[in-house]
């Protein structure tokens, strides 16, 4: 997995496909649960994310989550208050998992959750977009953010490999090498992006950061329509 941060990146019609091996990747590791009487536990960077979307009590927001694996966090927020939540992840063990959790969760009725490219997805507009560990697999993220920016009505919540400060070069250090042993086992990239590019992208489209926090080498960040 090559790890650099993207400074020049191609327009939005021209960005290149979300690497296939991916979805082989995912695949993989989903499909250990595909008969497991439990489910896989939410990582530590989405509990992070999710700890910071906890007024869902109060909005009750529609969700959509897109790379949302197998729904640990969209479970959650349904759990929290959430009305409604879709996913689409380009793994299928992923999703199939994802779809069990929810019905085993009793919201069988308010999940959907959908195989696809989250670039290329069709999805009605949601009032938060939630990219969690999700950016980090696109060599370059900008039809992504962009799809988030088009789906938000209120909020964009995100989580990444920090590029800034002390942290940005350890992430490249440790993504090289976690790159090297996942190429040499045939698995696929992985990408430490410019933090503040994406913020600015967030910020022009009217997105202001309205909490974060980090974990670890991650960095969580919210943001609401101004």
């Amino acid at each position: 997995m090559e790890t650099r941060n993207v400074v020049d990146e191609p327009t939005a019609c021209c960005a290149p496909p979300l690497d296939p091996r991916v979805a082989r990747r995912f695949d993989r590791i989903a499909g250990e649960w595909l008969d497991a009487d439990d489910f896989p536990d939410m990582v530590d960077v989405s509990a992070g994310l999710l700890d910071l979307l906890r007024d869902a009590t109060l909005r009750r927001p529609s969700v959509l989550e897109l790379g949302s694996g197998t729904g640990g966090l969209s479970v959650a927020l349904l759990e929290m208050g959430a009305t409604r939540v879709t996913g689409v992840d380009i793994s299928a063990s992923s999703v199939e998992v994802a779809r069990r959790r929810a019905a085993d969760a009793g919201f069988a009725d308010n999940a959907r959750f959908e195989l696809g490219n989250a670039v290329e997805a069709v999805a009605e507009p949601r009032d938060w977009v939630i990219l969690d560990r999700v950016i980090c697999c696109y060599a370059h993220p900008d039809r992504l953010v962009g799809r988030a920016i088009e789906l938000a009505g209120e909020r964009i919540g995100i989580t990444l490999p920090e590029s800034r400060g002390w942290r940005g070069p350890v992430n490249h250090v440790a993504w090289r090498a976690e790159n090297l042993w996942d190429l040499l086992q045939g698995g696929c990239r992985g990408y430490v992006h410019d933090v503040r590019r994406i913020e600015r992208r967030l910020r022009e489209a009217g997105f202001e950061r309205a909490r974060s926090r980090h974990v670890g080498l991650w960095y969580i960040g919210v943001y609401d329509r101004a």
